[in-house]
């Protein structure tokens, strides 16, 4: 079944080159318009993700080590703002400031509007999980952390 399917996929491939005109192949080709790496919004969506990635790696060791830390030689782990933690946070939101901005040039908005857009939303959602975070290292230093369902 499955070779009888693809043997018709492949005759109607071959049936359908058969009437195209393929000389005109290599003008057919370059009246497609080049896009320059640093202009392609693929590419930067690429470097966002992968910026957040690392940053989000780094943040979460950086946090496992914090806990790590407190729970065997009791060194509190509320000292959020060192240079390594802001800086691989800040980051995250870098990259995620960059994954929007090329979404939405994707889809057409233009290039100041998604950044000033992306730029606020990024924003908002870093300082929001920073608070939420610190809350969390304080509830753990206080040993009082709440289950989730306490929050809702």
């Amino acid at each position: 079944m499955i070779n009888n399917n693809i043997q018709n996929i492949i005759i109607f491939i071959s049936a359908n080159l058969e009437n195209t005109n393929i000389q005109n192949l290599d003008e057919l080709i370059s009246d497609y318009p080049q896009v320059k790496p640093i202009e392609d919004p693929i590419f930067w969506l690429s470097c966002g993700a992968f910026i957040c990635f690392m940053s989000g790696l780094i943040f979460a060791d950086i946090m496992k080590t914090k806990l790590n830390n407190w729970e065997t030689k009791q060194i509190s782990p509320i000292p959020l703002e060192n240079p390594r933690t802001i800086s691989s946070w800040f980051s995250f939101f870098t990259g995620l400031t960059i994954i929007f901005v090329s979404a939405l040039s994707i889809i057409n908005f233009s290039i100041i509007k998604s950044l000033v857009f992306s730029s606020i939303i990024s924003i908002l959602f870093g300082i929001s999980m920073w608070k939420a975070i610190k809350d969390l290292l304080i509830q753990v230093k206080e040993g009082t952390v709440k289950e989730i369902d306490d929050f809702f």
